[in-house]
């Protein structure tokens, strides 16, 4: 099984889970985590994001639809325990299934698929590498349904950071915030080859 060292954490891959890209470093490099701070990360893969927030003092729930992934977390925080300066639980599920109604968090964390894919564009085999990047015709159908609930879980002046990617329509996802009454920011933007991604920040009111 593949490993390598970020930040001081040893975080092990796994052949059916997402691996850490430029879109992970980026949302890294974008989000300010302070200690105690109240963390809820969605599709986290490896574990990569909430290890760090966890490392830097965070408390932190982290979930991903993908059984391979959750126990690849689990492995990942005992591996790093030690370094761990806030604490990390991690949940099997679907966006905020795994949450109760009334939980609020200082940040949420969603690098969703964001890839416009048709079914010709599918890979196939377990299916886990697809779920990681479809993002249906328009490259915005999890990440709508994100922008749909985000808001019932942020706390006062609480922050969601998600990706998008300039291979989806830009206008529509800008149009769909502004529908659902969300302020919102580009905090940061990678430009490679012939895509450039952003982070988003939506923030409460």
């Amino acid at each position: 099984m593949k490993k390598f060292n970020f930040k001081g954490l040893e975080i092990h891959l796994h052949p059916e889970v997402y691996d850490p890209a430029e879109d992970t470093f980026l949302l890294i490099d974008s989000i300010d985590i302070k200690p105690k701070d109240s963390v809820f990360e969605i599709g986290t893969g490896c574990g990569i994001i909430s290890l760090y927030c966890a490392s830097l003092g965070a408390n932190v729930v982290c979930s991903d639809i993908n059984p391979f992934a959750v126990e690849l977390v689990k492995k990942n925080v005992l591996v790093n325990k030690s370094l761990l300066n806030g604490s990390l639980e991690v949940r099997l599920g679907s966006l905020f299934d795994v949450l109760s109604f009334d939980d609020k968090f200082d940040k949420i964390i969603f690098n969703p698929p964001y890839l416009p894919t048709k079914p010709k564009d599918l890979v196939g085999g377990s299916g886990w590498f697809d779920k990681s990047v479809d993002g249906g015709i328009d490259g915005l159908y999890l990440t709508k349904k994100f922008v749909d609930n985000v808001k019932n879980f942020l706390a006062d002046g609480g922050e969601a950071f998600f990706i998008f990617s300039s291979y989806s329509d830009k206008n529509s996802l800008v149009d769909y915030l502004v529908e659902k009454n969300l302020s919102y920011k580009i905090i940061n933007r990678l430009k490679f080859d012939d895509e450039e991604i952003f982070v988003y920040c939506i923030q409460t009111k």
